[in-house]
């Protein structure tokens, strides 16, 4: 098994530009692949949400809502491997400001956070 942190650097200044925090939930492709990361993190400008490693999606939603009063369209991240069908199915990606948040269809736990700087 994996370090359930990937850490990505820019290698011309050499500082972190990124960190991947894997839930290793099952049900998602990289079940079993990375150790679980245990996380809470607090996120939000407004009115700030703080969610871990066993949220469910609805439980931090808001943060995702921006000026509006329903939650912005997420990417849909289907991975599939050497051309073979993913047997777990889509994800979801939803984002604000520094966050990406990777969640499972269905129960719609966190599967991933992805934290970033911006430029």
């Amino acid at each position: 098994m994996y370090f359930p942190i990937d850490i990505l650097f820019d290698c011309e200044t050499r500082r972190v530009i990124k960190f991947v925090l894997h839930t290793n939930f099952p049900g998602h492709f990289d079940f079993g692949i990375y150790n679980r990361c245990n996380f809470k993190i607090t996120a939000g400008a407004c009115d700030p949400v703080t969610f871990s490693t066993f949220s469910k999606f609805e439980e931090f939603s808001q943060i995702f809502h921006g000026n509006a009063d329903e939650v912005s369209k997420p990417v849909v991240l289907n991975r599939n491997y050497s051309g073979t069908e993913n047997p777990f199915g889509s994800t979801l990606c939803y984002g604000t400001d520094q966050v990406i948040v990777e969640v499972m269809e269905n129960p719609q736990h966190i599967a991933s956070v992805i934290i970033y700087e911006t430029s």
